[in-house]
């Protein structure tokens, strides 16, 4: 599973520690790659590998944050970044948002704000991507939350036909399994394999009302191996065997 790859750039080390350190990485499948004391530091490890997102300061020794900030704006525009700043001036928050920055959070840092912005430029990650395959793009009215769990469905209805878990999911939108499978149970008020159950089963009884299309089709056209366990799950889920629903629409006035 790819990670998202975070840059930290302050000449603070107690901050850029503090930050490195913060276990909601992991949750959000985020990668510290590095810090930087300096603008012309994070340039250095900007030009060596891929980054997806940035956390830097603004008063710096060398180069500051917001030349870095006008180097990634002109430079490397894919690149979302949040400026964290002991400064209240308002003409630091302005530059910082001419240069496209996600958000502007003060010192001594609020961790929930500050993971709040993380949350929302994952988001945009996802859309981008969603985009990218050829995904109609959710709204950006929705929630960071909502956001992810509309791309998890839309992964669903494209592998129908795989036999997709839970991780393929949490791969797909690049999250941890735990954290993902908590989402999106939150929104959809249902667990994923829940969900996953009844849109495959939705979507057998649609294929069972064609007569010249074998069970045993139908089992792996909705993502199962064994036409017994499909048959077994069927039963389960709509209280008749796929047969009896077959016989009863095609009996059907």
């Amino acid at each position: 599973m790819d990670l998202y790859k975070l840059l930290i750039v302050d000449d603070e080390w107690m901050i850029s520690d503090s930050l490195r350190s913060m276990e909601e990485w992991k949750e959000r499948n985020i990668e510290v790659i590095g810090t930087a004391a300096n603008g012309e530091e994070a340039i250095q490890l900007l030009e060596q590998q891929h980054v997806d997102f940035m956390i830097t300061d603004i008063h710096m020794p060398d180069m500051d944050g917001l030349q870095l900030l006008q180097h990634v704006y002109e430079q490397m525009p894919s690149l979302q970044v949040v400026v964290i700043s002991g400064h209240t001036e308002f003409s630091y928050a302005h530059k910082a948002l001419k240069y496209k920055a996600k958000g502007y959070v003060l010192k001594p840092l609020d961790t929930d704000e500050l993971l709040s912005i993380i949350d929302e430029m994952i988001a945009n990650a996802v859309t981008t991507a969603a985009a990218t395959k050829s995904h109609p793009m959710e709204p950006m009215s929705l929630t960071y939350q909502e956001s992810i769990v509309l791309r998890a469905k839309s992964f669903i209805k494209d592998h129908m036909d795989q036999p997709i878990s839970l991780v393929d999911a949490a791969d797909e939108v690049r999250l941890t399994a735990h954290y993902f499978g908590q989402m999106f149970k939150a929104v959809t008020g249902e667990t994923f394999l829940a969900y996953l159950t009844k849109v495959r089963m939705n979507k057998a009884c649609e294929l069972l009302k064609n007569p010249e299309l074998k069970l045993y089709d139908i089992c792996r056209l909705v993502g199962y191996v064994e036409a017994n366990y499909f048959s077994k799950v069927f039963q389960k889920t709509k209280g008749l065997s796929p047969k009896d629903f077959r016989q009863n629409y095609l009996n059907s006035p």
